[in-house]
C-alpha cells in the first residue's frame, strides 16, 4: 500500500458516512413521494430519473479524471454539490423540482464515486483493503436504514432530507483532509509491474488481454434480474406477514452480513478462485429468485436474504477486483465508472421490464402470483450472466510482461 495510510483511513470514513446518508434518502423517498400524495406512476418515474444519473454519468467522470490525472477535485465537487443540491430538496414540495434537483444530486454523486478509484490506487489495488472499502459502504447502509427508520417514526417523514443534510455535512471534515500525490501514485504502479515481471506471484492479477466486456455484461444481466426484485421486496414480503418489525429486520440483515461476508472474501480470494467465486455469485443469484417465490415465512426469506449478501459480496468483490488490477492509472477511473454503470443501467432497465411483466400478469384476485410469474421470467438474466462468465471469461491465462506496457495500456474492451 502507499504509504497515505491517513487518506486511507479519511476515505473509509467518508464513504460510511456518505453511504449513511444516501441511503436514508434512497430508501425512503418512495414513502416521502407518497406522502405528498404523488401518483404510483410518478413515484416510479422519479425513482427511475434518479437511478439514470448514476449509469449515465460515472463512466464521463471517470474517464475524465484519467484524462487530467486528478480524482481529489471531483471528489470534492462531488461532496459540496450533494450538499447544495440536498439543502435544496429541504425547501421544496414541488415534484418538478424535486426531480430536477435529484437528478442534479446524481451528477454529484455519480462524482464522489470517484473516491472509490483513488482508494483502490492507494491500497494498490490489494483485494483485502478493496473487500474493507466495500464492508464500509455496507456498514453505512445498514446504519442509515435503520437511522432513517428511527427518525421518521420519531419525527415523521416529511424532513428525510433535513435527516441526510447533516451526515452530508460532516464528510467534508475527513474529505478537505484527503491527499493525492499523484506522481507518488504513478511511481508505485511502476515499481509493482516490475515486481510483477519478475516473479509469480499468486496474489497478483495480471491479464494479458483484460475482458472487461464481459464481467461488464454480466454485472448488467445480473443486475436486471434481481435489483427491480430486491427493490420491491417488502411488497413480496408483505403476502405472507405482516409484522413491519419482521420485514425491518430482514431488510436490515442484509447490509449488515455483507459487512462480514465482504471482509471474508476479501482474505480469501486469490487468481485461481476468482472466476469460481464469480460463478457461484451468480448461481446463488438464480436459487435466491426461486427461493424469493417458495419462500412463505421468516425463516425462509431469512435464509435467502443472508444468501443475497453473500451472492453479492461474491460476484461484486470478484469483478472488482478483477477491474482494479487490471487498470491502471491512465483508465482505471473510466473502468471502475463503467462497472457502476453496468450494475445501475441493469437495475434501471431491469425495473422497467418488471414493471411491465407485472402489468401483463396482473392477476386482480392474486397480485401475489403476478409477482411469483414475473420472477421466473426474470431468471434468465442471472443464467445469462452464469453463461457469459462460464464461456467468455478466462482470467489471468497469460500475464503482461513489462512495466510500460502496463502504464500505456487502456484494455481491451
Amino acid at each position: 500500500m502507499i504509504k497515505q495510510k491517513k487518506s486511507v483511513i479519511l476515505i473509509l470514513i467518508s464513504i460510511s458516512i456518505i453511504y449513511f446518508a444516501v441511503m436514508i434518502i434512497y430508501a425512503f423517498l418512495p414513502a416521502y413521494l407518497e406522502d405528498l400524495d404523488t401518483p404510483v406512476p410518478m413515484i416510479q418515474l422519479t425513482r427511475s430519473i434518479f437511478i439514470s444519473t448514476l449509469f449515465i454519468f460515472p463512466s464521463f467522470i471517470g474517464k475524465l479524471s484519467d484524462k487530467i490525472q486528478n480524482r481529489y477535485y471531483f471528489i470534492l465537487i462531488g461532496i459540496i454539490g450533494m450538499i447544495g443540491s440536498i439543502f435544496l430538496l429541504s425547501f421544496t414540495k414541488n415534484l418538478i423540482l424535486i426531480n430536477i434537483l435529484l437528478f442534479i444530486f446524481g451528477f454529484f454523486a455519480s462524482s464522489s464515486i470517484i473516491l472509490f478509484t483513488l482508494y483502490v490506487e492507494l491500497v494498490q489495488n490489494d483485494p483485502k483493503k478493496i473487500s474493507l472499502y466495500n464492508a464500509c459502504m455496507a456498514a453505512g447502509w445498514f446504519l442509515g436504514v435503520q437511522t432513517g427508520g428511527i427518525l421518521i417514526y420519531n419525527y415523521g417523514i416529511g424532513h428525510i432530507f433535513l435527516y441526510s443534510l447533516i451526515p452530508f455535512m460532516l464528510t467534508l471534515v475527513p474529505v478537505i483532509f484527503i491527499k493525492e500525490d499523484r506522481q507518488l501514485i504513478l511511481e508505485q504502479t511502476n515499481k509493482i509491474s516490475e515486481s510483477n515481471q519478475n516473479s509469480n506471484n499468486e496474489g497478483e492479477f495480471v491479464d494479458k488481454n483484460p475482458k472487461f466486456k464481459n464481467i461488464l455484461s454480466s454485472l448488467f444481466f445480473r443486475s436486471f434480474g434481481i435489483r427491480p426484485i430486491l427493490g420491491t421486496i417488502v411488497i413480496i414480503m408483505g403476502f405472507h406477514f405482516t409484522n413491519q418489525a419482521e420485514i425491518g429486520f430482514l431488510i436490515g440483515i442484509n447490509p449488515l452480513m455483507q459487512f462480514f461476508l465482504m471482509i471474508l472474501v476479501g482474505k480469501i480470494i486469490t487468481k485461481k478462485n476468482l472466476k469460481l467465486l464469480v460463478l457461484l455469485g451468480y448461481i446463488l443469484t438464480i436459487f435466491i429468485i426461486l427461493g424469493y417465490i417458495y419462500s412463505i415465512d421468516f425463516w425462509s426469506f431469512l435464509i435467502f436474504q443472508i444468501l443475497v449478501a453473500l451472492s453479492y459480496s461474491l460476484f461484486w468483490m470478484g469483478s472488482l477486483t478483477y477491474i482494479a488490477q487490471n487498470s491502471t492509472p491512465k483508465n482505471k477511473g473510466r473502468y471502475m465508472g463503467y462497472a457502476n454503470t453496468s450494475a445501475f443501467a441493469g437495475d434501471s432497465i431491469g425495473g422497467i421490464f418488471f414493471g411491465l411483466l407485472l402489468l401483463i400478469f396482473n392477476l386482480n384476485y392474486d397480485l401475489s402470483m403476478s409477482y411469483d410469474i414475473s420472477m421466473f421470467f426474470m431468471i434468465i438474466f442471472p443464467v445469462i450472466s452464469l453463461i457469459i462468465v462460464s464461456f467468455r471469461f478466462n482470467p489471468y491465462k497469460k500475464t503482461m510482461q513489462g512495466s510500460k506496457k502496463i502504464l500505456n495500456s487502456e484494455g481491451e474492451h
